[in-house]
């Protein structure tokens, strides 16, 4: 292709344009690479350094002689410290305090280990007929429709395990939980029973740990029940 003068000489300006560039990027790079990542690298331990600093007092966490290493509280995901971390932002208020989470960890394992075992009881044929009025809890159902079927032959009686878990509820609120101002400690009800002062936090431990592993098991029975054969050795759930 003939190119006029002035169009040969803006091309060889755009040449030797590409060539400088090409020659800066490949400068740059190995010297890019030279480079510590220090700010980064800082950043990450001061990080890895707090995580669980907000739950340090709490029970729970990896103890001597756990499969795991290290020992106190353990927060791989960093959830303890995003609370604190979004404060005086505009998504402050969002995300809640670890004591509203260990009170909702606590309090869903106490109803687990309930569920668990009155779903070993129904499935192994133990039955309180709670018979009133005429109003009773139908024997031999399946511990997946035994609520239902409470409510279909039972009303008064379910009525009334309501309205005690109502008032347990209102009573006992986590008031402050979210932001993490609760005055008492996370799941303290006030009940003292078949517990002693002198050993509390191992009893706390142990009721979180039994808690967790009554989740996992009602979870297991459910989907065993819902989608059979998704449970290795449950069968007929």
């Amino acid at each position: 292709v003939d190119l006029e003068p002035r169009d040969r000489q803006a091309f060889r300006s755009l040449k030797t344009m590409q060539s400088a560039i090409l020659a800066l990027a490949l400068a740059a790079a190995p010297a890019a690479a030279l480079v510590a990542p220090s700010a980064q690298s800082t950043s990450a331990v001061v990080q890895k350094a707090v995580a669980g600093a907000s739950i340090k007092d709490m029970s729970g966490g990896v103890q001597a002689g756990d499969p795991m290493p290290g020992e106190g509280p353990w927060d791989p995901m960093g959830f303890s410290v995003i609370h604190d971390a979004i404060q005086g932002s505009e998504h402050a208020g969002v995300f809640p305090a670890p004591q509203w989470m260990r009170e909702a960890e606590i309090k869903h394992g106490r109803v687990a280990m309930l569920a668990f075992t009155g779903a070993l009881v129904q499935s192994y044929g133990m039955h309180f007929d709670g018979k009133l009025n005429g109003m009773y809890f139908e024997k031999g159902v399946n511990p997946f429709e035994a609520t239902p079927s409470a409510f279909a032959t039972n009303p008064m009686g379910m009525a009334q395990i309501l309205l005690f878990i109502g008032l347990t509820e209102g009573y006992t609120f986590p008031e402050g939980a979210w932001s993490g101002d609760m005055t008492r400690a996370p799941g303290d009800l006030g009940y003292r029973v078949m517990r002693k002062a002198d050993n509390m936090e191992e009893q706390q431990t142990k009721e979180l740990k039994n808690g967790r592993a009554a989740m996992l098991g009602i979870m297991a029975f459910s989907a065993a029940h819902y989608i059979p054969g998704s449970v290795p050795f449950f069968f007929n759930a």
